[in-house]
């Protein structure tokens, strides 16, 4: 027999599940870095036929309770975070993303979202600084490389950009976004004298 634990459990395994499609959607974001928003159509699609409808406050409650069950859970602190950051609630975000950040100093994607929020938020350095640090936890992760691309060319930075876009280049040569990256990079020098 299901306990109510369990069950609570499973509807949070599954509304956890559904919004794993949003991480991905993160590393296909433009290069404006606008996350697309949560959308019900999109969750509702991965779910079964006969599943009950779950709108995004419902989702973010349930995962509320589920850090403030457990908060030391670094998984569901970062899945938490990564819902408000979809959800555009930065300011929640850059608060969960920083707790996952001190549960798991050692997560490149939690560093990574960090310094995205931060970024988001207006905090530029301070982003360079979560960027960086994932970035020496893994020097090929491709997100990682691609915001600071993004934040070195927004810092006039075309030296700094162009090295990122050959480390992109060294670890995925046909990463889609690559023609964009040098096309920023282009406009950018073109405006230094």
């Amino acid at each position: 027999m299901f306990s109510s634990r369990n069950i609570h459990l499973a509807i949070l395994g599954i509304i956890l599940g559904a919004s794993a499609g949003y991480v991905t959607a993160f590393y296909k974001a433009n290069s404006a870095l606008k996350p697309p928003p949560l959308s019900t159509d999109q969750a509702q699609s991965e779910m079964p036929p006969d599943h009950p409808g779950v709108n995004n406050e419902q989702m973010l409650e349930a995962m509320k309770k589920a850090v403030e069950t457990d908060p030391t859970n670094a998984d569901t602190v970062q899945r938490y975070a990564m819902a408000l950051f979809d959800a555009g609630q930065l300011d929640q975000a850059e608060q969960w993303f920083k707790k996952a950040v001190d549960l798991e100093p050692n997560s490149v994607e939690a560093r990574m979202m960090y310094g995205a929020v931060l970024w988001r938020r207006g905090s530029k350095d301070a982003s360079s600084v979560q960027l960086q640090a994932a970035l020496k936890l893994d020097g090929r992760h491709i997100p990682t490389l691609h915001l600071l691309t993004l934040l070195a060319l927004e810092k006039n930075d075309p030296a700094q950009a162009e090295q990122m876009i050959k480390r992109i280049e060294a670890v995925e040569p046909n990463y889609p976004q690559l023609p964009e990256l040098r096309s920023r990079l282009q406009t950018e020098r073109n405006k230094t004298p």
